[in-house]
């Protein structure tokens, strides 16, 4: 058989929604936090997967491993190229960077041989793999996302200086290049002496001064007082002014590559990367900060956020970012046909209605909350019925995982 049904891996982070996603997806409200469902094959939260309704008990990572030439399309392959996931985000999520290939690599490798247990609060690398990765917006989706313009910065700090040390020590820095300024505010706001726990108050209070005192820039001003509410005299409060503030309409998307500071902050959305779980945080979290490799990881030379195109091609609205790595097709059926071009190892999960997915195999039904994996032996894939299903594959720049 190649094409099975998945079941997701559900994430209880402190940040996610109690309500979104079981509201999109049909699952039990409990009062608990459903931050993310994950639907791949990675070794921390892989899916289950199974021929039919009951049987759901085996492991998506060994049925890869045991046949990655028909599950995969490579013998030598060694993991599924893409991770899906749905986000559900009530509290912003920690500010974050993602290695590159070679980071991963590096830093996998360093803490393996440190002897840091997979599992320890204080490892930072939990695979060797970059974690490139694109949101899409199902509902109004507000994050920052990497640096603004030096000059838009220097022109945010310029009335807190009167009241606060540190936006004068940020402006100070900033006074030079561009990509060098930006480098050096991040390090005095993330580990320098001047971004104290008081100085810290000081820049907050500075910025509530501003609230509805500015047309110019109001929204940068007050992102940092609210933040403070959850997360007082936290060194990131201070970078929060020097970053885009970007808003997601519902079918619109973003796609970060590693080394773009980021945070979101609230918001539903399917969210599509590399099979990672690197994640190296600088603030906004009760997890493991990392400042020293966030800002060796920081590519001060790309941080304008990326919006990828959209393509429409018969009934789904298909977005591939630049990287090409992987692309998602957001299928909207209302009771015709659609067959997708997409080949290659396939996760599909239903948002809406109830689907009939045709293959080579025969035919298998699906309804919202379910979701299917076709192999890379599978032939394309036609849809059929009223609902909504997002569909990713490999895009065509994909370099499938293989043993080091």
């Amino acid at each position: 058989m190649a094409v099975l049904r998945v079941d997701h891996v559900v994430r209880p982070y402190a940040w996610g929604s109690p309500t979104a996603i079981p509201d999109l997806l049909g699952l039990p409200q409990t009062g608990t936090p459903v931050a993310e469902v994950w639907l791949g094959a990675h070794s921390s939260g892989s899916a289950r997967v199974g021929r039919g309704e009951e049987d759901q008990g085996i492991s998506l990572r060994d049925v890869i491993a045991r046949d990655p030439a028909t599950t995969l399309g490579d013998p030598e392959a060694t993991e599924l190229p893409f991770l899906l996931k749905v986000l559900g985000v009530a509290h912003p999520l920690s500010l974050q960077v993602h290695p590159s290939p070679e980071q991963a690599r590096l830093g996998f490798a360093r803490e393996e041989a440190a002897g840091i247990p997979i599992d320890a609060q204080d490892r930072s690398y939990k695979d060797p793999y970059p974690k490139p990765e694109m949101l899409y917006a199902l509902s109004s989706f507000e994050a920052l996302i990497g640096f603004r313009r030096p000059e838009v910065i220097r022109a945010a700090l310029a009335p807190l200086v009167s009241q606060s040390t540190l936006a004068g020590a940020l402006l100070e820095a900033l006074s030079g290049t561009g990509r060098e300024g930006l480098k050096r505010a991040l390090a005095i706001a993330l580990a320098g002496p001047e971004a104290g726990p008081e100085a810290i108050t000081s820049f907050v209070q500075a910025c509530r001064r501003m609230v509805g005192q500015t047309t110019d820039d109001p929204a940068a001003y007050a992102l940092p007082v609210t933040l403070a509410k959850r997360y007082p005299q936290d060194r990131a409060l201070a970078v929060v002014l020097m970053m885009n503030h970007v808003s997601l309409a519902p079918g619109e998307s973003v796609y970060l590559p590693a080394g773009v500071l980021h945070s979101y902050q609230r918001g539903l959305g399917v969210e599509v990367m590399a099979p990672s779980d690197n994640v190296l945080r600088a603030g906004f979290t009760p997890k493991h900060v990392d400042t020293e490799q966030v800002l060796e990881m920081v590519d001060f030379s790309n941080q304008v956020p990326v919006r990828p195109a959209v393509v429409r091609e018969g009934a789904a609205r298909v977005i591939r970012p630049p990287s090409g790595i992987f692309q998602l097709a957001d299928i909207r059926m209302d009771g015709g046909t659609y067959e997708s071009s997409f080949t290659g190892p396939r996760i599909a999960l239903v948002l809406e209605g109830q689907l009939t997915a045709f293959t080579d195999y025969g035919v298998m039904h699906v309804s919202r909350g379910q979701g299917l994996f076709a192999m890379a032996a599978e032939s394309p894939m036609s849809w059929r019925g009223q609902g909504r299903v997002m569909l990713v594959s490999p895009g065509s720049g994909l370099q499938l995982p293989h043993p080091a």
